[in-house]
C-alpha cells in the first residue's frame, strides 16, 4: 500500500511538471519584434500592421482573423497555419483598423513587443511603390507554438524616377551641351546573392548624344563598380547589378545619377530613363528640351510699307548671323534645304557661315535657321538681290525660351532698288559707248588732217 501511495504521488509529481512546462512552453515569450528593412531612404514611410492570426492562449492554437479566412488554411490541430494568397490578404487589410502603426525616415522599421501570430504589413511613401509583406512571429521548428523575431525585406514593385535636365538646359541649341540628374531608389531582391539579379538604368535619347557619366551616389556615397555601354540607337545603359551584393546593402538607399549629353537636334529633345530591375520596369520619366528658330523675310521698297505683305518678296539676298550685335560672333549653319539652315555643331563637315534666302516655293524670299538657343540674333545683309542696295541696317531679333515649347521667331529686311540714269543700262548703254567712240575718233581724224595741211 505505501508503494503505490509512493507511486500515485510520483505520477502526480510527473504530471504537474508536465503540466507546468506545457503552460510555460506555450505561454513562454507571447511578444515578438518584426523589423522591416529596404525602405526608401530619406522619405517619410508609414507602415501599418494588420493581424491576420493570433494566438488563442485559452485553447492553445491560432485563430484567424474573418476578414482574413478567405487566404489562411489551418491544420485541423489548429496548431500551423498557411497563407494561400498574400496579394488577397493585402487587400483585404486595406480596409481594416492596423493593429500597429510606425513611421520611419531611413531605410529600416521595428515593430516591437507585437503580439505573436501573423501579419500583414503594408508600406507607403511617396517615392516607392511596395507589395504586400508578411511577417510570421512564431518558431516553426518548435514543439510547442513559441514565439520569435521577424525580419522581413520590403518589397517594391517600382518606385519613382526623377529625371531632370540642369536648370537652363531646357532651352538650349544645337551643339550645346546638357546636364541631365536622375534619382531613384535602389531596390530590394528577394535573394540578394542570386546570378539572375540585375538593377540598370537604361536611358533612350532623341536629339541627344549622351558622352559621358559624370557622377554616380548611392546612399549619398560615391559608387564606381556600375558599367556603361551604348546600344542600338543611342540607347544608354547604365549597370548597377555589382551593387546589389549578397545582403541587400543598397535596398532603399538614393541612387543619384549625373550625366552629359550633346544636343543633335534643330527641333528640340526628349529623353527617357527606366530603371530595370530583373528587366522589369521599376520606374521611368521624361525629359523635354526646347530650341528656336528665326524667319527673316526679305522684301522689295515699292511703297507698300502699310501692308508689307504686299511688297515683293525678293531673292538672291545673303546674310551672317551674328550672336548679340553687328560685332558679335559670326555662327556658321548647315543647309537643310533651300532657305533653311540648322545651327552647326563644332567642326561639323558642310558648316557656312553665309545664308541664302529660298528662290522659289512658298518659302520664296525667307531664310530660315534652326536650332537657336535663347538670346539674340543679328542678321546682317551681305549681298542684296540684283537691281537692290544692302541695307546696312540688318535686323536683330530675340528669342526669348519658354519651358515647354519650341519657340518660333519673324523679322524681315527692306531693301530699295538701285538709282537709274536715263540712257544708261541694257542698250542705251551700248549706244552711248558707240556715239563716244565715233566722235573720239573722228576728232583725231580731223586733228591728223589739219596737222597735214599746214605741213603741206
Amino acid at each position: 500500500m505505501k508503494k503505490m501511495k509512493k507511486l500515485v504521488a510520483a505520477l502526480l509529481a510527473m504530471v504537474m511538471m508536465l503540466a507546468m512546462t506545457t503552460t510555460a512552453f506555450a505561454a513562454g515569450k507571447l511578444t515578438s519584434n518584426i523589423t522591416v528593412k529596404g525602405l526608401t531612404d530619406g522619405v517619410e514611410t508609414t507602415l501599418n500592421a494588420y493581424q491576420a492570426v493570433k494566438y488563442d492562449e485559452a485553447k492553445n492554437e491560432w485563430d484567424v482573423a474573418a476578414w482574413a479566412r478567405r487566404y489562411i488554411v489551418l491544420n485541423e490541430e489548429k496548431t500551423a497555419y498557411t497563407i494561400e494568397n498574400a496579394e488577397g490578404l493585402g487587400k483585404a487589410a486595406e480596409s481594416q483598423d492596423a493593429k500597429y502603426t510606425g513611421t520611419a525616415m531611413g531605410t529600416e522599421y521595428v515593430f516591437e513587443n507585437v503580439e505573436i501570430g501573423a501579419y500583414v504589413i503594408l508600406a507607403t511613401d511617396s517615392k516607392t511603390t511596395y507589395t504586400t509583406m508578411v511577417a510570421n512571429t512564431y518558431d516553426k521548428a518548435a514543439e510547442y507554438i513559441a514565439a520569435k523575431d521577424e525580419t522581413i525585406n520590403a518589397k517594391a514593385s517600382g518606385s519613382d524616377l526623377d529625371k531632370k535636365a540642369e536648370e537652363g538646359d531646357k532651352f538650349v541649341g544645337r551643339g550645346e551641351t546638357v546636364t541631365f540628374t536622375i534619382t531613384t531608389t535602389f531596390p530590394n531582391f528577394e535573394v540578394a546573392d542570386s546570378k539572375d539579379n540585375t538593377f540598370r538604368i537604361v536611358d533612350k535619347p532623341t536629339g541627344l548624344d549622351i558622352t559621358k557619366v559624370t557622377s554616380l551616389t548611392i546612399g549619398g556615397e560615391e559608387f564606381k563598380d556600375y558599367t556603361v555601354a551604348e546600344v542600338g540607337d543611342g540607347t544608354f545603359v547604365i549597370d548597377l547589378t555589382n551593387a546589389i551584393g549578397t545582403t541587400n546593402e543598397n535596398a532603399g538607399k538614393t541612387i543619384v545619377v549625373k550625366y552629359e549629353a550633346v544636343v543633335t537636334t534643330d527641333e528640340g529633345y526628349s529623353n527617357t530613363a527606366n530603371a530595370m530591375k530583373n528587366d522589369a520596369d521599376y520606374g521611368t520619366d521624361t525629359e523635354e528640351g526646347y530650341t528656336a528658330d528665326i524667319t527673316i523675310t526679305k522684301y522689295a521698297d515699292d511703297d507698300n510699307n502699310d501692308n508689307l505683305e504686299d511688297n515683293k518678296k525678293l531673292v538672291g539676298a545673303k546674310f551672317k548671323v551674328h550672336e548679340n550685335d553687328k560685332d558679335g560672333k559670326v555662327l556658321s549653319f548647315v543647309k537643310v534645304s533651300d532657305g533653311v539652315y540648322k545651327l552647326a555643331m563644332a567642326d561639323e563637315e558642310g558648316a557656312v557661315e553665309e545664308i541664302e534666302v529660298a528662290g522659289e516655293g512658298d518659302a520664296k524670299g525667307t531664310v530660315k535657321v534652326t536650332g537657336l538657343a535663347e538670346g539674340t540674333y543679328f542678321f546682317e545683309e551681305t549681298k542684296a538681290p540684283d537691281g537692290y542696295s544692302i541695307n546696312e541696317d540688318g535686323v536683330t531679333v530675340t528669342v526669348e525660351a519658354k519651358d515647354d515649347a519650341n519657340v518660333s521667331a519673324t523679322g524681315h529686311l527692306i531693301d530699295t532698288k538701285l538709282a537709274s540714269l536715263p540712257g544708261t543700262g541694257g542698250i542705251g548703254t551700248t549706244i552711248f559707248t558707240i556715239g563716244g567712240c565715233i566722235i573720239m575718233i573722228a576728232a583725231a581724224a580731223f586733228y591728223f588732217l589739219s596737222r597735214k595741211k599746214e605741213n603741206n
